[in-house]
């Protein structure tokens, strides 16, 4: 019998740290062809969440250079020409996102790049309504800009940027193994796949290839360092961003290896503080970058240099000399993190870090400053008239009120401006804030970019139930907006709890921000949101009809248990000067293992007085750097409050930006929630069946000494328990039982009364009119006698009406709940809960046969 492990070992493995041995080696920079030949294998490799363009393909921009530059490019199939291309790789979830503005634009121009594989965009022959084009929530889907290489001779950028390309999207690959929520079983109507030579894999087959290519995917991760809870953090900036990266903004000056792009500075090529309009847009760097922002809403954005080591903010331009920008303390703040998180390594310190001005010097024309205040500060912009490559529309540098308001912050990354290999760092430990020999250039800018993709938006998540421990909310290649209410409601990592247990406790995590001003949890029957909690039209999330439903419900409100209020503020989070506080709850290691390097809030709720068979919603939520509203006192120019995305994007509950489709929404209520989870009551009198259900399918469980159970995952991706979700379904049915004949029979009955009574004759009425007889001595009596056989009959199609609806009810609930059973349903679903690391317990026989016959 040919070996399971075998044909394992034959089938294609995309995971980049198993298929090379360069764990522990330095970092090396990278010419301009090893970077084209890297961004090519990237989308090739992870087509779900690498797309590779051109300036010159997407915006029609011509080449810069001769026909003795960049010859290597030669497979492009875009506009032709000499000279070097302009590329620029966007990392995102398409499948999460399939509907995004960016991908439909690309999809009729990128052949070369962007049909490798089917499924890259919408399906073929696929149309989308005006409505579903908005479902998933792409537009909200919030922007990071990523340049390296503006001046052509300053090295680390491309190289740090392509680095950390490959780490975030191998992580999102792992995470995303395997791509079916549950096993799946045997009549599953789920598509097959198909292997290299056109054969069909069976869909059990298919699974255990996509398990065993995902442990070794993750194995090759932590043997270079990188941990669960870090991979699943690296999957999350994949799946909630959209990262545009132009590695090598000016391609023609780093392919010559000059700091000009053909005798003209890019870095001073923007139409900020110039003087003349024919002074800026002259390089097809600047118009290149100026595209990106005209097509994108960034909030947050980085731009490597060197020549010296500092991380600098606005303001840069000589108007604002010795002035403070608006927005200052924030700036501060990040800039701060950066440095902390690059740390320093032997003989280089930590990045310096303050405004350009004051570190570096002032500029006109700078990208930075002009990308922070060209949308809101009229006076400092001049429409561009170059005359070079044949001119550049006038209307290109008219900026809206939206476009031009990042953080758009400058990173020297090192004194020298191409530093030999020993002080690049190594593979080894790329996440870990060291000062130690793997520590280099390229190492810390990796790590420096990527929190610059955590911070452009909070987020919240649940960790635990009942110190059950949920995998991270965010799994590669889902979507939850995409779905209506029921979806997050049946997706939702669901943990059974006994009524029995007087209080179960929550922990939960805050990321994406500095200072945690508030953070709390609210706990309510899933029956009192609406049907959606995204919204129908656009997706976001919350939608306002849930934000109204939990202010208007009877939802319970619990604030954490372990916080100490300091200098008002709850906590703070990983990236904060102080770190993250508050964390474990008893300094436990393993706690802190699972939650990485995040703060740790605790919260008990009661469930116990709800009934059983009760489906409870559990939210986290919490409000942040409430401190960046605040204005120094030296700002310039002054009385404008907060003009940035980033500061209003997340303490502003009526602040709204729009550009080329992208939207930013402050938060109505100025909460940022977390996704879902549910927490369902039941009988201590199934504890035994579930426990027996849980040991068979090696689900999550907590389980006390003397064998009384406080929790169990029920529907774990890999360890999901069908009889549990079939009981789920069947405790819930007496409740749509007892509403039916509350509210939905009485209208029933009601209906039959004023329409469908009248419809069986005048003979046969039962309104209200008095039906005569005559009485003794001839006067007329009311008689109030009725046909029984009428009356029968009638009541028997109220009856009927009535089971009608409770069938109708039952058998869409079957349906939906069909949705979560891996016995009889559709296996291309996904649950919210990631990808569980161990794959020991589960039916991976060695000697299982590969009916395609592969050895």
């Amino acid at each position: 019998m040919r070996s399971f492990v075998r044909a394992i070992h034959a089938a294609t493995c995309l995971c980049v740290a198993s298929a090379r041995n360069d764990i522990g080696e330095p970092y090396k920079i990278l010419t301009s062809e090893e970077l084209f030949g890297r961004l090519r294998n990237l989308v090739t490799n992870y087509p779900t969440f690498a797309t590779l363009t051109t300036t010159q393909e997407w915006f029609g921009l011509p080449r810069a250079g001769n026909q003795n530059d960049c010859k290597f490019d030669t497979e492009y199939s875009g506009p032709s020409g000499e000279g070097c291309n302009n590329y620029v790789l966007i990392i995102q979830d398409k499948d999460a996102y399939p509907d995004d503005s960016d991908l439909q634009q690309l999809e009729s121009r990128s052949d070369f790049y962007l049909s490798k594989e089917d499924g890259w965009f919408n399906p073929a022959n696929t149309k989308y309504d005006a409505e579903t084009h908005q479902k998933s929530g792409w537009k909200y889907l919030p922007d990071v800009f990523l340049s390296g290489a503006v001046h052509g001779n300053e090295r680390v950028g491309p190289t740090a940027l392509m680095e950390m390309a490959e780490l975030l999207l191998e992580a999102a690959y792992c995470e995303s193994l395997p791509r079916t929520r549950y096993r799946p079983q045997p009549g599953s109507t789920r598509k097959p796949l198909h292997d290299s030579n056109g054969e069909e894999v069976p869909l059990e087959y298919q699974w255990k290839e996509e398990v065993m290519t995902g442990k070794m995917c993750r194995d090759g991760l932590v043997e270079r360092g990188v941990t669960a809870p870090n991979r699943q953090w690296l999957a999350r900036l994949v799946s909630t961003r959209r990262t545009v990266i132009i590695p090598t903004a000016n391609a023609l000056g780093y392919f010559r290896n000059t700091r000009e792009e053909d005798h003209i500075d890019p870095n001073r090529d923007f139409p900020f503080d110039v003087q003349k309009p024919t002074d800026c847009m002259q390089t097809i760097a600047g118009r290149s970058i100026n595209e990106l922002f005209r097509s994108h809403l960034f909030p947050i954005g980085l731009t490597f240099h060197g020549g010296m080591e500092v991380v600098a903010y606005e303001w840069g331009a000589p108007t604002y000399y010795r002035k403070d920008s608006p927005g200052q303390n924030a700036q501060e703040q990040i800039a701060g993190a950066y440095s902390r998180y690059a740390n320093g390594f032997r003989n280089h310190v930590a990045y310096d870090f303050g405004t350009m001005n004051d570190k570096v010097y002032y500029v006109r024309g700078g990208m930075e400053d002009w990308a922070f205040a060209g949308s809101w500060d009229p006076d400092r912009v001049m429409p561009c008239q170059p005359t070079t490559f044949g001119g550049y529309d006038t209307a290109k540098t008219k900026y809206n009120n939206s476009t031009l308001r990042a953080f758009n912050m400058l990173v020297e990354t090192s004194d020298i401006k191409e530093p030999p290999q020993n002080q690049l760092g190594k593979r080894t430990m790329p996440l870990e804030s060291s000062n130690d020999e793997n520590n280099g250039h390229i190492a810390r800018n990796i790590r420096l970019a990527l929190l610059a993709m955590d911070v452009v938006e909070p987020y919240v998540s649940i960790r635990t139930v009942e110190d059950i421990k949920l995998d991270d909310d965010v799994v590669p290649a889902v979507n939850l907006r995409r779905y209506d209410g029921k979806s997050h409601r049946e997706l939702s990592p669901t943990v059974w709890v006994p009524h029995t247990l007087p209080k179960t406790t929550i922990s939960w995590t805050v990321g994406g921000s500095f200072e945690i001003d508030e953070t709390e949890i609210l706990v309510g029957p899933w029956d009192l949101l609406p049907s959606s909690l995204a919204d129908v039209k656009d997706g976001l999330y919350p939608s306002t009809d849930m934000i109204e439903s939990l202010v208007r419900s009877e939802f319970t409100t619990v604030s954490a248990s372990n916080v100490n209020i300091k200098q008002g503020i709850m906590g703070t989070s990983r990236w904060h000067k102080d770190g993250p506080a508050p964390r474990s709850r008893q300094g436990d290691q393993d706690d802190e293992n699972w939650f990485g390097p995040y703060p740790i809030f605790t919260a008990e709720i009661d469930t116990s007085h709800y009934p059983e068979g009760t489906s409870l919603v559990v939210l986290a939520r919490a409000k942040v750097d409430k401190s960046w509203l605040t204005q120094r006192a030296n700002v310039g120019p002054p009385g404008l409050g907060s003009l940035s995305h980033i500061v209003n994007g997340r303490n502003n509950p009526n602040y709204f930006a729009a550009n080329a489709g992208k939207v930013i929404r402050g938060k109505r209520d100025n909460w940022w929630y977390s996704n879902p989870v549910t927490v369902m009551v039941g009988s201590s009198a199934d504890e035994e069946d579930l426990l027996d259900e849980s040991n068979e399918y090696h689900a999550p469980s907590n389980v006390d000494t003397e064998r009384h159970v406080r929790a169990i995952h029920i529907n774990a991706r890999m360890a999901s328990m069908p009889s549990a979700m079939e009981k789920m379904h069947d405790e819930e049915l007496p409740k749509a039982t007892e509403k039916m004949h509350d509210e939905e029979l009485p209208k029933a009955m009601e209906k039959m009364h004023d329409e469908e009574l009248p419809k069986l004759g005048p003979g046969s009425s039962m309104r209200d009119e008095k039906r005569t007889a005559p009485g003794l001595g001839g006067s007329k009596s009311t008689d109030t006698s009725f046909n029984m056989p009428m009356i029968l009959g009638v009541l028997g199609l109220i009856i009927g009406v009535g089971l009608l609806l409770i069938i109708r009810r039952r058998r869409s609930h079957r349906m939906r709940m069909g949705r979560l059973s891996n016995a009889n349903g559709e296996d291309d679903g996904f649950s919210m809960s990631s990808y569980r690391d161990r794959t020991d317990d589960l039916d991976l026989e060695e000697d299982d046969e590969d009916p395609r016959g592969i050895q």
